[in-house]
């Protein structure tokens, strides 16, 4: 990786596709989308990150990435607001957690995957974990994450019940997660199920989303339990 696949504030962040390793091994439309704005609406995201602060009584923000496939948006997230993160788990199934390394270890100068990160400048610490969504005897079974975040992750049927539970297991009531998903093939399905189990969303503004994206089928929607 010698050349940066975009910058934040200056700060390259390095990443390289990889097919071969399955469906999560590239960038999809959404995830660029949702990259993007991390990068683009900083100041935005540093005032809701900051607003989950009183809500964790330890002081400091966990994060979560559900389906993550490459990493890109974990060190994306951490460039972007990264001195107010303290870790981020991020998941995805056995078969993706290699890539998942290599981007995480081509962007050191952002992130660490050192618990006990001395010396130098505090970065967050991400730990790369596998998690099958709906399975809560894989790690960490009781941990609560103040965001949890996760693209293209309901693009199926059958995925919409595991998800949910997944984002419903590891949210406290003060929890936002943030869901890129493309409206052709997330069916009304994946929102009725969300109310169901006690959730709320809302779709960001087209204001908030790149030109490129603004009135298309594409959407970042902010889901919270009700």
């Amino acid at each position: 990786m010698t050349s940066p696949f975009l910058s934040v504030e200056g700060v390259p962040v390095y990443f390289e596709e990889n097919w071969s390793t399955g469906i999560g091994g590239g960038l999809w439309s959404t995830g660029k989308a949702m990259a993007m704005y991390f990068v683009n609406h900083r100041l935005l995201l540093r005032q809701n990150i900051k607003n989950l602060v009183p809500l964790n009584s330890s002081g400091e923000i966990n994060a979560l990435e559900l389906g993550s496939g490459n990493g890109l948006l974990s060190v994306c997230l951490c460039a972007a607001v990264g001195d107010l993160i303290q870790k981020v788990a991020v998941t995805d199934l056995e078969d993706h957690l290699e890539l998942i390394h290599r981007t995480l270890s081509a962007n050191s100068h952002i992130v660490t995957m050192e618990e006990n990160n001395r010396g130098g400048v505090k970065k967050p610490f991400l730990s790369v974990k596998e998690h099958h969504w709906g399975s809560f005897d894989d790690y960490c079974e009781d941990e609560k994450y103040d965001f949890i975040f996760g693209s293209d992750v309901a693009y199926r049927d059958w995925l919409h019940e595991p998800l949910i539970k997944s984002l419903k297991h590891y949210s406290h009531p003060g929890t936002i997660s943030l869901i890129g998903v493309t409206m052709h093939d997330t069916k009304p399905q994946f929102f009725r199920l969300l109310k169901e189990n006690g959730f709320t969303y809302q779709r960001l503004p087209d204001l908030q989303m790149e030109p490129e994206y603004r009135g298309t089928t594409f959407g970042l929607f902010v889901i919270q339990l009700s």
